[in-house]
């Protein structure tokens, strides 16, 4: 079973469809900012040291 096949089908919460999870804009921005942060330190500190 794949996670995200589960979460793109609508579940059905007190006998009602309520739509599948989905990444807001700021979540994504968040990971984003995660992700780009990191690397550009690592980046930044190579670069020094290579000089």
């Amino acid at each position: 079973m794949m996670v995200n096949g589960d979460m793109k089908n609508a579940n059905k919460i007190l006998k009602q469809h309520a739509p599948g999870a989905r990444m807001t804009r700021s979540a994504a921005f968040l990971l984003a900012v995660a992700l780009s942060v990191p690397v550009g330190l690592v980046l930044l500190l190579v670069d020094l040291l290579l000089i």
